[in-house]
């Protein structure tokens, strides 16, 4: 009877086993990523608006240029304007500010000073260019432009210009 109980309980433990291996199969999975979830957003990209030059008068004596003036307006402050002339940048020390927004700029450039940044003036055509810039980045805004005619001593290399 013993042994009848041992066999009958290695049956009973073989059919067990086979029972456990055949309803532990593996579902099998896709490793595909077929989510359908999608995500979406939307933004806008900020400008920097140019400013406006509203005046470029030039200054002579005796048909000699002596330098000129330019006035511009923008909507940002001070330290975001950059005045160059010929890619030459004019240091903002010399740029007066007045209003609230937009703001208007006011510089006098002497023909010494223009001479210093430039080298010599006699007879050239030159490049004035007012921008925005923000900093601490490469944002610059389009540029403001002007032509700056130098005609040179008593005009005889043509007329002062600032067109």
């Amino acid at each position: 009877m013993k042994r009848d109980r041992r066999r009958g309980a290695g049956v009973v433990a073989v059919v067990l086993l086979c029972a456990a291996f055949s309803a532990s199969s593996v579902e099998s999975t896709a490793a595909r990523f077929t989510d359908v979830e999608h995500a979406a957003g939307s933004f806008t990209a900020t400008r920097l608006v140019a400013p406006s030059i509203t005046s470029c008068t030039v200054t002579s004596l005796l048909g000699t240029f002596t330098g000129f003036t330019i006035t511009w307006t923008s909507p940002y402050l001070k330290a975001q304007q950059r005045l160059s002339i010929n890619t030459v940048v004019v240091d903002n020390g010399s740029v007066s500010q007045s209003g609230t927004g937009p703001y208007t700029y006011a510089t006098t450039i002497s023909s010494g000073l223009l001479s210093t940044l430039l080298g010599s003036l006699l007879g050239s055509s030159n490049t004035v260019r007012v921008e925005a810039v923000l900093p601490g980045t490469s944002w610059v805004s389009p540029a403001a432009t002007r032509t700056l005619s130098v005609g040179g001593l008593l005009g005889l290399g043509g007329n002062n210009t600032c067109t």
